[in-house]
């Protein structure tokens, strides 16, 4: 934004403090004005004719701006990804505490991966870490993302809170 002597329009459509519209007024007599009342001039509309200014305090202005910004920065909510890792050879309360760590992450408004790894012979038993991913997807309340993937010996799924 320009300020003050960087406006090197003619004529400027003056806006006051307060809002209130001056009307068409001198870049100097506007420049005056602002001396006057101790402000700055600053050109708000460049493209409209005559370009629109206003009397206001600039640091001020600014000041606000990056406070509000940062305000917003803290109030967004960022989900992350949490990993929880499974075997086919789970115990069944095992299992339990694990869904139920997992449905406490998807309250917390996280993405959460569930991988199940199968370790040497276990690979005959493809089947079952899909079946202990549905599992966990029903005693979690969610959704999947995206389908299972297999990557080598890790079959895995990004579950989401079910809506």
């Amino acid at each position: 934004m320009k300020i003050n002597e960087e406006i090197n329009a003619p004529e400027l459509l003056l806006i006051d403090e307060d809002g209130s519209s001056l009307g068409k007024v001198s870049r100097d007599q506007a420049m005056y004005l602002a001396f006057e009342k101790e402000v700055d001039l600053v050109l708000l509309n460049p493209n409209s004719d005559p370009p629109a200014a206003k009397l206001m305090d600039y640091g001020k202005y600014i000041y606000n701006q990056t406070k509000q910004v940062s305000k917003q920065k803290s109030q967004a909510k960022t989900s992350t990804l949490k990993e929880v890792r499974f075997s086919i050879k789970i115990d069944e309360h095992d299992l339990m505490v694990k869904t139920n760590k997992v449905k406490k992450f998807l309250e917390q408004g996280d993405k959460v991966k569930v991988t199940v790894i199968l370790k040497g012979r276990e690979m005959m038993f493809q089947d079952r870490a899909s079946g202990l991913v549905d599992k966990v997807k029903v005693g979690a309340n969610a959704n999947l993302e995206k389908g299972i993937e297999r990557a080598g010996n890790r079959f895995s799924a990004i579950m989401v809170k079910n809506k």
